[in-house]
């Protein structure tokens, strides 16, 4: 089988893992600090905490700016169940944003419309909006920001696809149009940890909040501490200050995600090589008008191409047929709203643009191990399948 995503490790990887095996730190040691620091420079950021997954840091960032059971919080609604969730954790109403038909992202056109409405209508505004860079193509940042600004809301990058990605020639990650950029470390991704994710931010109290609320809400600094006399309290003495969670990151999968970063540009070099090769070898099959492409990069707008994602006709018999030739054909996502845990909640309205992404959108494999020969049977064998179901109808 060909997957649509995998890892890829080598013995440099392998070596840095055994070397934390072999040293005085399994968890919370040096590495996670190299690791939060590579991040940084990586993405011109200047605070980022490491956590134990995306989830983890998604549910940090809803609860370092507060989102309660009094607030909703607006989300784009083609992604994984986590963007959402999030929110749920911390008690809020969860609204679903529709996204463009096409790139499967958040339409910043449709969620101006949306605060508009509330705003006129005397409707709750969102606390914050979760916009998903979905397959690793950034969002409309710019216009987002600018909502942000008018509306009043906090706004997340659910960068869970996104890392290397650039938007108007930034980094994602530099936080100069939202509050918190999310990473995720998972093996599909561009480069991992095994599991793992991270939270990027410029404000420093932000940084704060979420660096106490991923170690149980306890800290060890004796300015920050209610005792009296706090600096002339033993070494051993701790006090928890907020109800936090152990969504802290261990040192061997921070020493695998350092070694994994030093390659992120030979990954980013391969990956947008092979999408680039992608257009060359659907040619026949997109001049037909059977097969439609995800927009190439253009300059200072680049995906990491996470996920490679084609739309068509036929898009269930087409992911049958890849999976029976040994191709691990995927589908990303099924509307949030749609699940059975949404459609109990207040709003689960179906949204045109996503219905469309869903219907029509298929994954088919882009990876580091991925060649052209792989890529040129992936498609031969949708343009036989093609044609023989164009031929029926």
């Amino acid at each position: 089988m060909i997957p649509y995503s995998t890892q890829f490790i080598d013995d440099d990887d392998v070596r840095a893992v055994e070397r934390v095996l072999r040293s005085d730190f399994l968890t919370c040691g040096p590495r996670v600090d190299e690791f939060e620091e590579c991040l940084c420079n990586y993405c011109d950021s200047k605070y980022a905490v490491s956590t134990s997954n995306a989830t983890a840091a998604l549910h940090l960032s809803m609860m370092a700016l507060d989102v309660g059971p009094e607030d909703e919080v607006w989300v784009s609604a083609i992604s994984f169940v986590a963007s959402a969730n999030c929110a749920r954790y911390c008690g809020a109403t969860v609204r679903f944003v529709d996204v463009d038909p096409h790139s499967g992202n958040i339409d910043v056109y449709k969620l101006h419309e949306m605060l508009r409405d509330a705003e006129q209508n005397h409707k709750k505004l969102p606390k914050a909006v979760v916009a998903v860079h979905l397959s690793g193509k950034p969002c409309e940042l710019r216009y987002l920001q600018n909502l942000k600004q008018r509306y009043n809301f906090a706004l997340v990058e659910d960068a869970s696809h996104a890392i290397g990605a650039t938007y108007e020639s930034n980094k994602i990650g530099k936080t100069i149009f939202s509050d918190v950029v999310v990473f995720s470390f998972h093996p599909v991704k561009i480069i991992t940890t095994a599991e793992g994710g991270a939270c990027l931010t410029d404000n420093e109290e932000l940084a704060h909040k979420i660096r106490l609320l991923h170690a149980h809400g306890i800290t060890h600094d004796p300015l920050e501490m209610q005792a009296e006399n706090a600096a002339q309290i033993p070494g051993y003495y701790y006090e928890q200050l907020e109800l936090g969670y152990n969504y802290r990151m261990s040192d061997i999968q921070a020493a695998l995600g350092i070694s994994q970063l030093n390659k992120i540009d030979d990954f980013l070099k391969k990956r947008r090589a092979l999408a680039h090769d992608y257009i060359d070898i659907f040619k026949d099959l997109t001049d037909q008008g059977l097969v439609k492409l995800p927009q190439p990069d253009t300059e200072g707008f680049e995906s990491s191409w996470h996920l490679y994602q084609i739309q068509v006709e036929h898009r269930d018999e087409l992911y049958r047929t890849l999976r029976n030739k040994g191709v691990g054909a995927q589908i990303h996502y099924i509307p949030i709203y749609q699940h059975p845990y949404y459609q109990k909640q207040p709003y689960h309205e179906k949204l045109e643009g996503a219905e469309y992404f869903y219907e029509h959108t298929l994954t088919i494999p882009l990876h580091y191990k991925v060649n052209r020969v792989d890529q040129s049977m992936v498609a031969s064998i949708i343009a036989a399948e093609l044609d023989k179901l164009n031929a029926k109808n």
